[in-house]
């Protein structure tokens, strides 16, 4: 049983070779402390947050705010025309 749980968690897990800027990790050294030590939690929470940062529909509140803004503008013809 306990292979299969193992095989599992490998299963979701890729391994990537990447190339870094070599100041920037020994930056980073100093901080992985906070996150046990390991540059792959550093990596996976940065990755995460990107990904989550993608998802996020930015444009929503823009509809709406476009859609206010042409009713003002009618508003201010019509009090205009009064005039």
């Amino acid at each position: 049983m306990c292979m299969k749980s193992k095989n599992i968690k490998e299963e979701s897990k890729i391994r990537v070779n990447i190339t870094i800027d070599k100041k920037l990790l020994d930056k980073a050294k100093t901080k992985l402390n906070l996150f046990g030590g390991k540059l792959s939690t550093l990596f996976n929470a940065y990755l995460s947050d990107f990904v989550e940062s993608m998802d996020k529909d930015f444009d929503s509140g823009r509809k709406e705010m476009q859609i206010k803004i042409k009713e003002l503008e009618e508003r201010l013809k019509k009090l205009e025309e009064r005039k």
